[in-house]
């Protein structure tokens, strides 16, 4: 067997083309969420998983102390039920600051008395100290510090004399933990230094290659550490470090301007890694709730949002009304849970939000794939099947059955309150399961939403392979796609129905030539007839006489 024959008699064997793959549903796990916290990048994104939501988010904040402080328990509940990986966006005020972490090699003064700092904040804008040796900068901005630790490794000239060392080993402790979590690193102050693999032995430059949360900003010039210096060497067999708590971030405002919200949503927008549902972390701030939820319809993604649980339905709709259009779309969809329940994070009792625990229950029906490898979308996390977890439970409004459900759900709003079901029992349950869409047609539907997103979001991920290909090659890979793979397998799942407008069939595709430019567009089109939610059942009885 030969990869490539060109004149001589043999096989040539291709290498092995996998175009069995529906498309990569990693993100349908995960949720994007925007909010304030004490920890985390401010110029992107970053992943978060539930074992290292402390030190990733820093700690939780009671609500009694601030209300921004539920965006962290919509995370975690999130997690606890059901979701992966969370993909954060942290609201920051432009009046922050985000100071170097400065390393000095000082030494014992001639005359005796205090040696000076070792480790020291300052301005990136104001440059290197003069004397000092190293600037890094902490990318993750904690609130509360961070403990900077540096040695020096011990060097020896031929005659095994001890000289200044250019070799220096930083590491970066959590103050809440106690615990390594940047490095160690060792490198040289030499940037001309190169290891035993003739790689790099730079000091920046192994940071560089460790890490994404650090950066060296700047190295003195022909930068070495005395065999005076305090951290120079060993002492008692241990390497000497030395160690300080910098705090080195100031959060500034936490009342965000429009421009600031909305560059907390564009870094959402540009995530990668990517997601399925969107979370604004519980806020009451209209402004970010638009600016979410326009982000939702753009990237067509699902945002459930909660609707102030303290508020009476009257209130609740007054609420979601002074969102605007942005949350009457197929997108957006309102919880309102007058319910007080234990802060599973912080302590204390409390309103907060359903949407977390619907994100993590969505993600884990998600991951109940069938043997194609669809989820199904079409059971809403809604009903008798679900129920609300949380401790200490407390209803603070009753609701009427006629009145108040029927203005709910005339304004597209789904309530979380306590129902009575005589098979499965009392629970804190979802009772209705509304987009915001201003339609009377399927897509008022959440599980409709969700199976027409998921569809969406398949065709474009599949369509990008199509590209820069031969016309013909292009479509005929499309409609392979779309009719033998994708859509046969959803309606595998049952999220379709057959319809007399398609002839008894579930589903329909055309891909083509676009009539208006044929040489360079292909038009996909697929007509779809998707599963309903059964939300109101009638009953009638008819009494027969006896004859």
């Amino acid at each position: 067997m030969s990869r490539a024959i060109n004149k001589r008699s043999g096989v040539q064997q291709n290498y092995i083309a996998d175009k069995s793959e529906i498309g990569s549903v990693a993100s349908d796990y995960n949720g994007g969420f925007i909010g304030r916290f004490t920890r985390g990048r401010v110029d992107k994104v970053f992943a978060v998983s539930a074992e290292r939501i402390d030190r990733k988010l820093g700690a939780a904040v009671s609500l009694t102390v601030s209300a921004l402080g539920e965006a962290q328990i919509q995370i975690s509940e999130a997690f606890r039920t059901g979701m992966q990986q969370a993909i954060v966006s942290r609201l920051i005020a432009t009046d922050s600051v985000n100071k170097l972490l400065i390393a000095t090699a000082t030494v014992p003064p001639e005359g005796g008395g205090a040696v000076p700092v070792v480790w020291s904040t300052g301005l990136q804008s104001e440059g290197l100290p003069e004397g000092a040796l190293i600037a890094f900068k902490h990318l993750e901005c904690f609130n509360d510090g961070l403990v900077c630790e540096i040695n020096a490794q011990a060097a020896e000239d031929a005659q095994g004399k001890a000289v200044p060392s250019k070799i220096i080993t930083v590491q970066f402790v959590d103050p809440a933990s106690d615990k390594t979590i940047i490095g160690p690193f060792t490198g040289s102050l030499d940037p001309r230094a190169i290891d035993e693999f003739g790689n790099s032995n730079y000091i920046a430059d192994v940071i560089d290659k460790g890490t994404d949360d650090l950066d060296v900003i700047e190295v003195a010039a022909d930068a070495s550490v005395p065999v005076a210096c305090g951290f120079y060497g060993k002492a008692n067999n241990q390497d000497k470090f030395a160690s300080a708590k910098l705090d080195y971030f100031t959060e500034g405002r936490t009342v965000y301007t429009a421009a600031e919200m909305a560059a907390g949503a564009d870094r959402l927008r540009r995530s990668k890694p990517n997601f399925t549902y969107l979370n604004a972390g519980g806020t009451e701030n209209v402004a970010l709730l638009s600016l979410i939820a326009d982000l939702g319809k753009e990237l067509n993604k699902q945002f459930p949002f909660d609707v102030p649980g303290r508020l009476s339905p009257e209130a609740a709709v007054s609420f979601v009304q002074s969102i605007g259009a942005s949350v009457k779309t197929l997108y957006a969809q309102a919880y309102w849970a007058p319910l007080k329940r234990d802060n599973p994070i912080a302590g204390g009792k409390a309103f907060f939000g359903t949407s977390g625990q619907q994100i993590g229950l969505r993600c884990a029906r998600n991951a109940q794939v069938n043997s194609k490898g669809i989820a199904p979308r079409n059971r809403v996390i809604a009903g008798s099947d679900y129920g609300l977890s949380g401790t200490n439970i407390t209803q603070t409004y009753d609701v009427n059955e006629v009145d108040d459900l029927e203005l709910l759900a005339e304004n597209q709003i789904n309530p979380c309150i306590f129902k009575d079901y005589p098979t499965s029992g009392g629970k804190y349950a979802w009772l209705d399961s509304l987009t915001g869409a201003q339609t009377t047609g399927a897509s008022k539907l959440i599980a409709v939403a969700e199976m027409a997103t998921f569809l969406d979001d398949k065709v474009a991920a599949y369509g990008q392979e199509t590209l820069q290909k031969p016309m013909n090659d292009a479509i005929t890979m499309m409609t392979r796609f779309m009719a033998k793979n994708l859509l046969p397998a959803c309606e595998s799942a049952g999220w379709f129905n057959g319809t007399a407008e398609l002839n008894g069939a579930a589903w329909q595709t055309q891909v083509k030539p676009d009539e208006s430019a044929p040489y360079d567009v292909m038009s996909v089109m697929f007509d779809v007839c998707y599963q309903g939610t059964n939300r109101i059942t009638k009953a009638q009885q008819s009494i027969i006489r006896q004859s």
